[in-house]
């Protein structure tokens, strides 16, 4: 199941006879083609609407807290679950049998196999509020996670990646650090969830402002050591982090996940480079695809006519690498120009405060190495030593392996003691 982004729906209706039975926290696995993922479960009975309510979690998928919407329950046992993804849905199949529920999964990749049994509810560690805060005119939705015990505790602002996302991209590495004691603030970027504003309309500086004022807002807990306050942004997040640092008051370190170094217009040319290359079926056709990438960045970024670029596009649509570019009305052309401006290594060189940056090596939207070399210098020829690199083998964007034979994603084994062990030490 490939989950980037997941959105999940779970069917499973019931008796009221068998409502103690399936309320509860659930342990188990899903296992496909000899590939076993662990799984866990929580589900509650509403007396009110006569519904459950239910999330999830996995760490190999690195998700916490998703939601399920329904419950349905067949007589007394059967069970039918439907889990949709980015761009698969995985139907449950399964039986009650006191205590434990399992079945088959089907979806696209094949058939598999499923198990879950109760086990006692987990003790929190950490509590969850809802907050809202300001950022100019717009206001800002989010969840601050805070560990039920300590003072003058250490805290993560975690920034957004590119397009719509909202806090439930940070939630599980946001609940892995308040469960270590690090309290941690994710929000909805303006204009999803609960957040007013547009993003498709924000400019760095925009982005970076929502970045410190969740910042101040954490100040504000009388909890939180306010010398200790750092942020940790992941690609479009670790890009403009340093310019967050500039707007924010006493940012302590910054954790850049897949940041670019690079101008904007390169990275963006590696990562649709990286995305038709592939498709290109002959030494010409690679040089028609980058010739067309080329033309559309320079029309996007430089404010180059579109006639030439649309010729192109006329004359290359039926190749098989082939994108259309967006339509004239999209965003797309309207933030290209304004982030071409924006030169993350001359913010970069104004961070005074410790830095971690960390990779995967096989990166296909970010040029990981030259990326961090940029970054780096431009750190250390500014007097800041106290940069930490780690480029994890074999690891995409996200920090992820090829899929295992289930169809899975495996995440590097050194990604999460890297980032754990270094704030540790913050």
């Amino acid at each position: 199941m490939r989950l980037p982004c997941v959105l999940v729906m779970v069917c499973l209706a019931g008796a009221a006879r068998a409502q103690e039975r399936l309320s509860g926290s659930w342990q188990g696995y899903w296992t496909r083609a000899g590939d076993t993922m662990p799984v866990t479960m929580s589900v509650q009975y509403d007396a009110n609407t006569g519904r459950y309510a239910a999330t999830f979690a996995a760490d190999r998928l690195r998700v916490a807290g998703i939601p399920f919407n329904e419950v349905r329950l067949e007589g007394c046992c059967e069970v039918r679950l439907l889990l949709r993804g980015d761009r698969t849905t995985i139907e449950f199949t399964g039986r009650l049998h006191g205590d434990s529920l399992s079945g088959v999964l089907t979806d696209s990749d094949g058939d598999g196999r499923f198990a879950f049994a109760r086990v006692p509810v987990p003790t929190p560690l950490f509590e969850e509020r809802d907050i809202t805060f300001s950022s100019g005119a717009v206001t800002l939705a989010g969840s601050l996670l805070l560990p039920l015990t300590g003072d003058s505790l250490a805290a993560v602002v975690f920034l957004h990646g590119s397009g719509a996302e909202g806090r439930w991209a940070s939630r599980f590495l946001a609940a892995k650090l308040a469960n270590r004691g690090i309290a941690t603030l994710i929000f909805d970027k303006r204009g999803v969830g609960g957040s007013t504003g547009d993003w498709r309309h924000a400019t760095p500086d925009d982005l970076a402002a929502d970045g410190a004022a969740a910042v101040a807002r954490l100040r504000l807990e009388p909890r939180i050591d306010t010398r200790r306050i750092g942020i940790h942004g992941h690609s479009q997040g670790g890009t403009l982090a340093p310019l967050v640092v500039a707007r924010a008051s006493g940012v302590a370190f910054v954790i850049g996940s897949a940041a670019s170094g690079l101008p904007t217009d390169s990275t963006e040319r590696y990562s649709i480079l990286n995305f038709v290359y592939p498709q290109a079926t002959s030494a010409a056709d690679s040089v028609s695809a980058s010739e067309y990438t080329n033309e559309v960045i320079a029309v996007a970024y430089h404010g180059r006519p579109r006639a030439r670029m649309d010729s192109l596009a006329t004359a290359l649509r039926d190749r098989p690498w082939f994108f259309a570019p967006p339509p004239p009305g999209d965003a797309y052309w309207s933030f290209s120009p304004v982030f071409a401006k924006y030169q993350a290594v001359e913010w970069w060189s104004r961070v005074r405060v410790p830095v971690l940056l960390i990779y995967g090596a096989e990166d296909q939207r970010v040029p990981a190495a030259a990326s961090a070399a940029r970054i780096a210098a431009a750190l250390r020829d500014a007097g800041n030593a106290d940069i930490t690199v780690r480029i994890l083998p074999g690891a995409d964007h996200t920090f992820r392996l090829p899929p295992g034979p289930g169809g899975w994603p495996v995440t590097a084994p050194d990604y999460l003691p890297s980032l754990l062990d270094w704030l540790g030490k913050r």
